[in-house]
């Protein structure tokens, strides 16, 4: 939304001409807080009637318009946006004026939450679409007066409910930024928030990213989108030919980095310290920030990591060469469209044939190519965005200086795909298991015959189950030994380790537990015991909140989550080993193993052996 005050009605061009970078000053020699001081809170200055809109004014009546607001000391940064502010029944008063960002002015709108300013939908770069697509983003497209950002942008384009509301287009590389800051000079620290959603679908609209209430704890927070699916990580032979030297298949990691340079040039503005910059997500947000972890592009862009259900967490994942990748993809595109494709007609292809369901399928071209071309299940060693060393984090002084907080869900395949009445037969029970090491390609060390006498099922709905239970084990140990090793090379690297066990409220609960995405809520304090369209919120849950994001605030702050208040988080170490803390029903305790030991011992030694590993190279036992 452009707001259309200055320039098209206003045209106050000299009055905003003295708006420094941090959208403070009125004029060269009064500022907003001298301003402020002298007019009571609320108060709008009196306008001068709109008549019809006005080129300009220019000369003599903008010089007595200046003076009428220097005379009559404006309250607030720009009349429109109080205005704006008004009209809002559960406004909340802000004072942080406009911010000058690449673009233009952006002026923020009252939070849900007292204190706390929301700029939304706030473009850190250009339009992505047609002769842009599979190319590194353009720079934002300049803007006239004053955004008024209130609005979350557009999802980024992807494949969604044709008759849902939300819109979806090329236009979305935009960052929402919540700010408890009243001025342009408090050096808050900032988190960038990274959406999950397969690295297909999601977006920073999600209402368990809603980070208001995150922000009053004393940092930014700010979400970011980025390109999905084939736009953001197909690899085609024809990308390498064009940018030789650049970035193959991996668009969306461009977009994060782009953002994290984005903040480093413009947070400022906002009150925020582009020294202090933590990166954090929850499952496709989370491997993106190992992601960021591995990639030479975000060097020096952050500090800290927060690292949620990243599925392998520090170990060899999700990463494939650049020349199979690129081979593989071309031969899925050109098997979906039924002969050789160029990259310059795929750029060709409108939206809504994207969208639409494909050549006699009931799926869309968009979520066929996806699935095609695995575009949620490799990033590509490309020689720009990540290099062979790069992308290996097991090596000495990976992780020098930074700090680290990372962890999974007791439960979390049961919400990816599960079914609370699914049962297999002892056959299908045990043939599901043996095949395990082909449904998780990217993980290492899948199941022997042992497994098999810890994990004894009664019923067949216990062998569904069970399948499920083990696979969730497997991911912790997998992510606990990735922290280990680590913290093993990287002496001066602070990692704490967690294990979510406490079950949000509604359907399913006995069956979903600490399902994969149920800590999002607590961590980013995004829960509302009075919002009707949550779930029906019980004290442990409350209390999981409080625990959660005042460890995560500390963590943002200081780099370390312990804090007042709050029991004691002990990090990885090579004295304690993978010790984690286990949030569990209001209460967060350590623990050096989980419910079931000799369960955690053989998924551990199964992850050791298929990493050539043993227990005597972490911390050089």
């Amino acid at each position: 939304m452009i707001l259309l005050c200055p320039a098209q009605r206003y045209s106050f061009a000299g009055y905003f001409n003295n708006f420094d970078m941090a959208g403070q000053n009125i004029n060269p020699t009064e500022t907003m807080d001298e301003v402020n001081a002298q007019v009571p809170a609320n108060t709008l200055p009196a306008f001068p009637p709109i008549a019809s809109p006005q080129p300009s004014w220019g000369g003599q009546q903008e010089e007595q318009l200046l003076r009428h607001y220097r005379i009559g000391r404006a309250a607030l940064s720009i009349a429109c946006v109080l205005m704006a502010f008004s009209t809002m029944s559960n406004a909340k008063d802000t004072r942080l004026g406009p911010v000058k960002v690449e673009g233009g002015l952006v002026a923020g709108v009252p939070s849900d939450t007292e204190g706390i300013t929301a700029f939304l939908g706030v473009p850190f770069a250009g339009n992505v679409g047609g002769d842009n697509r599979w190319r590194p983003a353009p720079p934002v497209k300049p803007w006239e007066g004053i955004h008024l950002a209130d609005t979350p942008g557009p999802k980024m384009f992807q494949d969604h409910d044709p008759e849902g509301n939300e819109i979806a287009n090329d236009d979305g590389l935009v960052l929402n930024i919540w700010t408890p800051s009243q001025g342009a000079d408090e050096n808050l620290p900032v988190y960038m928030l990274i959406h999950g959603g397969a690295n297909r679908t999601g977006s920073a609209q999600y209402d368990d990213l809603q980070a208001a209430e995150l922000a009053s704890h004393g940092l930014i927070v700010v979400s970011v989108q980025y390109r999905l699916g084939p736009f953001g990580f197909m690899a085609l032979p024809e990308m390498a030919e064009e940018n030789p030297q650049g970035a193959v298949g991996n668009y969306a990691i461009l977009d994060l980095v782009d953002a994290l340079e984005w903040i480093r040039d413009n947070i400022d503005g906002f009150g925020g310290d582009p020294e202090t910059v933590t990166i954090g997500g929850q499952s496709a947000g989370a491997e993106n920030t190992v992601a960021l972890l591995r990639s030479p592009l975000a060097e020096g862009l952050f500090d800290r990591a927060v690292i949620s259900s990243s599925f392998t967490g520090f170990l060899p994942g999700k990463t494939m060469a650049v020349e199979a990748k690129m081979k593989n993809n071309q031969a899925a595109v050109d098997e979906l469209f039924g002969r050789p494709m160029t990259l310059a007609e795929l750029r060709e292809i409108p939206d809504e044939t994207w969208l639409a369901p494909f050549n006699g399928s009931d799926r869309s071209l968009y979520r066929l190519l996806s699935n095609a071309t695995a575009s949620n299940q490799f990033y590509t060693i490309d020689g720009h965005s990540f290099t062979e060393d790069s992308v290996d984090l097991l090596q000495p002084g990976d992780f020098g200086g930074l700090d680290i907080m990372i962890g999974q869900t007791a439960d979390e395949r049961t919400s990816l795909g599960g079914d609370p009445d699914g049962e297999m037969t002892p056959e299908e029970y045990r043939q599901a298991v043996l095949d395990l090491a082909t449904a998780r390609p990217y993980m290492v060390g899948w199941e022997n015959e042992e497994v098999f006498d810890l994990y004894v099922p009664m019923t067949d709905l216990d062998a569904y189950r069970l399948h499920i239970r083990m696979q969730n084990d497997r991911m912790f140990q997998y992510v606990r030994l990735g922290a280990e090793f680590a913290k093993a090379h990287s002496e001066d690297a602070d990692i704490w380790l967690w294990y979510w066990d406490h079950a949000p409220p509604g359907d399913n609960e006995g069956f979903r537990g600490a399902y994969h995405a149920a800590d999002i809520y607590y961590f980013n304090a995004s829960l509302r015991e009075d919002d009707p369209n949550q779930r029906p919120w019980t004290d442990p849950d409350l209390a999981m909140r409080d625990l959660a994001s005042g460890y995560l605030a500390n963590f943002v702050k200081t780099g370390d989550p312990n804090g007042e208040g709050l029991p004691e988080w002990g990090q990885v170490t090579a004295e304690t080993g993978g010790q984690f803390i286990r949030f569990h029903q209001g209460e967060a305790k350590m623990r050096t193993q989980t419910l079931y030991p000799s369960r955690d011992a053989y998924h551990r030694k199964m992850v050791l052996e298929g990493l050539g590993k043993a227990e005597n190279d972490i911390f050089g036992q």
